[in-house]
C-alpha cells in the first residue's frame, strides 16, 4: 500500500489569505498546506482489470490541484469523513475522471455525510445531467461502524466526534486515517492496535472546542502507539520545522506530497 497525503491544512488553508506571520511566509514548501486530504493505492485489489484499488479520502476544496500536483489521474472510490465543506467542495472534478475513465465512482460515507453531500449537490441527482455527463457520475454506499469491502479489501470506520458531530476514519490494513476530531471514545481505541502508520489531526496549540490540540494529539498518538504518527489539518500555528523539533521522532507533522509505503 502507498499513501500521499494530498493536504494537511485546515478549511482556511496555508498561507492564510492576508495573514503576514512567519508560518504564512514561510518560504519552506512543508509549510503551504492545502485543504486535508488523501490518495491510497493498494496492490492487488484493483477493479476494471487494474492491480491496484485507488481510494481517495475526502474530495478537498483543492482536490484538481492536488491531482495534477501528485500526477495521478484516476480514482476508484472515496471515502468520506463528513460533509463539511473542505471536505466535500472538490466533488464536481471527479466528472473528469468519469469521462476519461468511462466509469462510475463509489462513494462511502456515513447517511449524515451522504445526505449532505445530495443537498449540497443536488444537481448530481439530476438523471437529465447524468445522460449528458456533466455532473459526477457515483454511486453512493452508506455505512456505519460495521468494517465494509471494497473489492475484498477490508475498511474499517473509526467512529469519533467533530465538536457534536458524528464522523468517521478508516483503518486500512495496518493503516489508520483520522482527521477533524475532537474526541476519540474509549470503544475505537481497540481498533487502532498495531498500526504501522497513523494519520491524526492536530489543529493548533491552543485547545479549539472542535478539534484535537497539538498536545491532545501527541496523547493520543502515544495511547494508539502506531510504529509512525504523522499529524495533519494543522493551522499555521505549527510551523514545520520548529514543530517538529519539538516532537519526538516517531511522531512528527505531515505535509503536502508526503508518501509512504506500508
Amino acid at each position: 500500500m502507498k499513501v500521499t497525503l494530498l493536504g494537511t491544512g485546515t478549511s482556511q488553508g496555508i498561507p492564510v489569505i492576508g495573514c503576514g506571520c512567519q508560518t504564512c511566509k514561510s518560504t519552506n514548501p512543508k509549510d503551504k498546506r492545502l485543504r486535508v486530504s488523501a490518495y491510497i493505492e493498494v496492490s492487488g485489489y484493483g477493479i476494471n482489470g487494474n492491480n491496484t484499488l485507488k481510494i481517495l479520502i475526502d474530495t478537498s476544496s483543492d482536490f484538481r490541484q492536488q491531482m495534477l500536483a501528485n500526477n495521478f489521474d484516476d480514482v476508484d472510490c472515496v471515502l468520506f469523513t463528513h460533509h463539511h465543506i473542505d471536505h466535500i467542495g472538490g466533488m464536481d472534478d471527479l466528472r473528469q475522471i468519469n469521462q476519461q475513465k468511462k466509469k462510475k465512482i463509489d462513494i462511502y460515507g456515513n447517511q449524515l455525510t451522504l445526505d449532505e453531500i445530495k443537498i449540497t449537490f443536488r444537481y448530481v441527482l439530476d438523471e437529465r445531467l447524468q445522460k449528458h455527463n456533466s455532473v459526477p457520475l457515483l454511486n453512493f454506499h452508506y455505512i456505519d461502524s460495521n468494517p465494509f469491502k471494497i473489492n475484498n479489501l477490508e475498511i474499517i470506520p473509526i467512529e469519533v466526534f467533530h465538536g457534536n458531530l458524528p464522523m468517521v476514519g478508516f483503518r486500512i490494513q495496518n493503516f489508520a486515517y483520522i482527521t477533524d476530531a475532537s474526541v476519540l471514545p474509549e470503544s475505537e481505541y481497540a481498533k487502532l492496535e498495531n498500526l504501522d502508520v497513523l494519520i491524526l489531526n492536530a489543529l493548533r496549540i491552543r485547545p479549539h472546542p472542535t478539534h484535537f490540540s497539538l498536545e491532545e494529539s501527541v496523547q493520543a498518538a502515544k495511547r494508539i502507539n502506531a510504529k509512525q504518527t504523522y499529524f495533519t489539518h494543522m493551522t499555521h500555528d505549527l510551523m514545520h520545522d520548529t514543530t517538529n523539533e519539538l516532537l519526538p521522532p516517531n511522531i512528527q507533522l505531515g505535509y503536502d506530497g508526503l508518501s509512504f509505503e506500508i
